[in-house]
């Protein structure tokens, strides 16, 4: 755990600076999160993404500092179809691990687990801001995503707000060699945690979600 604060801090602190001025980053984003998928490589933390699992018909959830940029007309539509929503966000990437390295490309990797994760939750639907001067969002459309609004200002550059529907879910298209390896990753993580269980903070949300 502290080997991907230590690579969370460092991405977002730079990115943070250089979009807001921040002189410091605070670990909430980091330290809030129900799951972290994180990608090592020579016990080294090189990327990782976060996972919340929030029920959206509660007013306290959509105002959620995440969803600032969401309308809340937007908002409500999302929880119509599923309370239960999954939150992806906070893909980090160190910047020496960016681009292709050997074929592959991490932000990929971490993209497509994440798309797994979230298929393999009780939420119906995850949703994403993607940068789009970074190419998050045509990745994510290759990944299944769809936008629901499009190159809006966030932290002074242009991002688009998507949602991945599992009942409506676009082609999903990693390149071949991101498809062979993420496969084998996501076999091998769940073979280390045994049975498929929820997170708790998950099921914990999805109770409260059922009882409403």
């Amino acid at each position: 755990m502290d080997d991907a604060f230590s690579c969370w801090r460092a991405v977002w602190g730079q990115t943070l600076l250089e979009l807001d001025g921040a002189a410091r980053v605070f670990s909430d984003d980091f330290a809030r999160q129900h799951e972290l998928g994180s990608l090592f490589y020579a016990g080294r933390c090189v990327g990782l993404s976060g996972y919340r699992w929030v029920d959206l018909t509660r007013t306290a959830n959509r105002e959620d500092s995440y969803f600032k940029v969401w309308p809340e007309s937007l908002l409500g539509h999302i929880a119509a179809r599923s309370a239960l929503v999954c939150v992806g966000s906070n893909l980090t990437v160190l910047p020496h691990w960016r681009g292709a390295n050997a074929g592959y490309s991490v932000k990929e990797i971490l993209m497509t687990l994440a798309v797994k994760r979230f298929l393999a939750s009780n939420a119906d639907v995850m949703v994403g801001t993607m940068r789009n001067d970074r190419g998050m969002n045509g990745l994510v459309y290759r990944l299944g995503a769809r936008p629901v609004l499009q190159s809006i200002a966030h932290h002074g550059v242009q991002v688009d707000l998507v949602t991945f529907d599992r009942f409506a879910l676009g082609p999903i298209e990693p390149q071949p060699t991101v498809d062979v390896l993420t496969q084998r990753l996501w076999r091998e993580a769940w073979d280390g945690c045994g049975e498929r269980n929820e997170p708790s903070e998950q099921k914990r949300t999805q109770d409260e979600a059922s009882t409403r």
